[in-house]
């Protein structure tokens, strides 16, 4: 039987680039860590595990310096890279040791490997309950507990840190943990921050005062006990609790939120608490909602306490189309990251996604770019208003926060200037601009006429999404572009949210209709900040009669997350897996309803799926019991979904298997009047509503 200890090392820490290097005495940290690691008796070879980015190659050279075999692999997928490090290597028994543990001893590591072979154990750990200081971590673990893991793990925290498949499914493994008596929680020996460094250095340079290097735990808690005052130097540190978190038991109850901690703290200095309504955790869950992310790769999103998530709810709010961190498209942005995203020169990629988006859309002849839809909304009306010489805009449906758009929401009563789109207030919106712009509901011919009529000589644009919650009426679209034809008013379609998802363009090329302006944002670019304005030749020339620049309009990561983007749309043909998916996720939602009784009402276009809980007695409560008991099975979840490339038949299967138990238990509990009391916080606050 042959045991090897794979020391996991790379130079990209966050916290302190290339630790692992970082000298010591005269030698780097991780030579300290490998010759300790060395001297264990139950050690038969120390490899190191390191990833194949450019930035870990002197991790590779110093190995090679110091004959120490080295595997690359995955950045991010290190169960990977510890799977194929132990099979090269023939190990049939792992010791899992970091890089930054230059005090690892192996009096410990020993012991811990003997609890792993005289129980007859899958996997020891020694760090589970903490009782030891934070830099001693051992981990051991057999090749076929690993190559079970490597061959069934899915989720993204399970191939980040290599064994939490195994410690997560006490059913398949047999599991234990070595805990020190009395507990030493909460010494830091660990090397992640500029004081962990100092610290470790002074007590370094005490021990070596013997000249003997081969000190161990004993030696460094009795200098300790000797001078309390070094443990002061990075003792207000809190310890990485992310990886640990997920070694203990899913106790929601019972864990520290750090989502909620920091959003806490950052409503006092961030007003509102985020930068966007849709994302504040008022609007999901009050009080429980994660807030903040730490990483997301696909669907799944993990948060700053280690818990992972399947998201089944906004995807980044529509801005995700193929998945979070989708490899294409990171690949072709990081790359020009490295080539320079900003000179004083243009970017060719300008060029390139005009042509793309005009072949694309034959009526169109030329393109201007923003990097956010209502930048880019703003600046269509901009051009319209150029163009035409006229002032007033009719519109419907949403499309972003300018004074143009909220100049609708002013009332002639100045004390209370009234909501014509609840929760969208107008306060800071010029009073001047009242009657600039108006609003008329989506298939509403009448209206829209009546509009028309009061104002046809001064009216510069429509401004309307080509569609949302339902289909467009047998000619109401005809209408719509022949009365813009023929009074010449400017017809722009905003396909910010539906662009992309149905078909391949814009949705108005479905709807068989061509504006004179379309807007295009969360559709093109998969997160990164993009947005292009698309128009014909005899509008766009406007745009040089106006100002319209900025500075930031011209960096280079946009256009190139497009093109990445919308190639591979095109490559896939995603918008026939987005229609499928969401058909299956409405499909899915009403079944739920007809099996429990209920009519549910299930709208939008299948990418952009919602429900609502509207014949329940109160649906914001329904809403919120709905979300906390989503977020306790794994998923972030609310009443819409939003489809995504990375979304599977599987995960969605797995979705409305849970939606469908959750859902039964809010029509018992509506049933028995106490929904209110299954609640953990407060009820969720109401968003706006659209007029589309």
């Amino acid at each position: 039987m042959k045991t090897g200890a794979l020391v996991q090392a790379r130079m990209g820490a966050t916290r302190l680039p290339g630790k692992v290097l970082m000298e010591l005495g005269k030698e780097p940290v991780l030579q300290h860590v490998v010759k300790r690691v060395s001297r264990s008796k139950l050690v038969d070879e120390v490899l190191v595990a390191t990833t194949i980015e450019p930035g870990d190659l002197p991790v590779v050279g110093w190995c090679a310096a110091q004959s120490v075999r080295v595997y690359c692999g995955s950045e991010e997928d290190v169960l990977d890279r510890f799977y194929h490090t132990a099979r090269l290597a023939g190990l049939d028994v792992i010791v899992r040791i970091t890089a930054d543990c230059p005090f690892i001893d192996p009096e410990v590591i020993d012991l811990v490997i003997t609890r792993f072979i005289e129980g007859d154990f899958d996997y020891v750990n020694n760090c589970g309950n903490e009782s030891w200081p934070d830099g001693l971590d051992v981990e051991v673990f057999s090749f076929k507990s690993l190559e079970k893991a490597w061959k069934s793990a899915d989720l993204l925290s399970e191939r980040e840190h290599v064994t939490p498949f195994i410690y997560n499914n006490p059913s398949l493994f047999k599991l234990d943990v070595v805990d020190h008596e009395p507990s030493l929680k909460g010494m830091r020996w660990t090397l992640d921050q500029e004081e962990d460094f100092t610290f470790i250095s002074l007590v370094y340079n005490e021990l070596m005062k013997s000249g003997d290097d081969s000190f161990g735990m004993k030696e460094v808690l009795q200098l300790l006990a000797e001078q309390p005052q070094l443990q002061e130097i990075n003792g207000s540190i809190v310890r990485n609790e992310g990886y640990l978190k997920s070694l203990q038991k899913d106790t929601m109850g019972e864990k520290k939120q750090t989502g909620q901690e920091l959003y806490r703290k950052a409503k006092k200095v961030i007003p509102g608490g985020t930068q966007l309504l849709s994302k504040r955790p008022e609007m999901f869950l009050p009080e429980q909602w994660p807030a903040y992310y730490a990483s997301a790769q696909g669907c799944e999103v993990q948060d700053l306490d280690g818990n992972v998530f399947q998201d089944l709810s906004y995807m980044g709010v529509g801005a995700c189309i193929l998945g979070y961190a989708d490899p294409d498209v990171n690949r072709a942005v990081k790359n020009a990251v490295d080539k320079g995203s900003m000179t004083t020169l243009n970017v060719p990629e300008e060029y390139e996604l005009a042509e793309l988006l005009v072949g694309l859309h034959p009526w169109s002849d030329m393109v201007r770019y923003t990097r956010t839809g209502g930048e880019a909304a703003a600046v269509a009306v901009r051009i319209a208003r150029a163009a035409t010489g006229r002032g007033k805009i009719l519109f419907c449906g949403y499309h972003g926060w300018h004074d143009w758009y909220l100049a609708a929401n002013l009332s002639d009563d100045s004390a209370l200037d009234g909501h014509l789109l609840p929760g969208l207030s107008p306060t800071g919106v010029p009073r001047h601009l009242l009657d600039s712009a108006y609003p008329f509901n989506y298939n509403d011919v009448n209206g829209f006429l009546q509009l028309v009529d009061s104002y046809k000589g001064d009216v510069a644009a429509v401004v309307m999404e080509p569609i949302r919650n339902f289909d467009p009426e047998p000619g109401f679209f005809k209408k719509v572009r022949q009365v813009c034809s023929d009074l010449g008013i400017v017809l722009i379609v905003d396909e910010v949210s539906a662009g992309f998802r149905q078909t391949i363009g814009g949705a108005h090329l479905l709807l068989d209709f061509d504006p004179d302006i379309a807007v295009f944002a969360k559709g093109i670019s998969n997160g990164f900040p993009m947005a292009a304005v698309l128009g014909r030749q005899s509008v766009m020339a406007a745009a040089q009669d106006s100002f319209i620049s900025s500075t930031y309009w011209t960096e280079r990561i946009g256009p190139v997350a497009a093109l990445a983007t919308i190639n591979k749309i095109i490559e896939n043909n995603v918008p026939q897996h987005l229609m499928e998916i969401g058909r299956k996720v409405q499909n899915g939602w009403r079944q739920m309803g007809k099996v429990n009784g209920v009519d549910l009402e299930v709208g939008g276009i299948p990418p952009l799926a919602h429900f609502s809980f509207s014949g329940f007695s109160d649906p914001l409560a329904c809403k919120t019991l709905f979300t906390q008991e989503m977020l306790d099975r794994g998923y972030l979840a609310t009443t819409a979904c939003y489809s995504s490339l990375a979304h599977t038949e599987g995960v969605v299967d797995n979705y409305l298997t849970a939606a469908d138990e959750v859902f039964s238990c809010i029509v018992e509990a509506e049933q028995h009047g106490n929904i209110q009391s299954l609640l953990k916080g407060p009820v969720c606050h109401g968003g706006f509503k659209r007029l589309s």
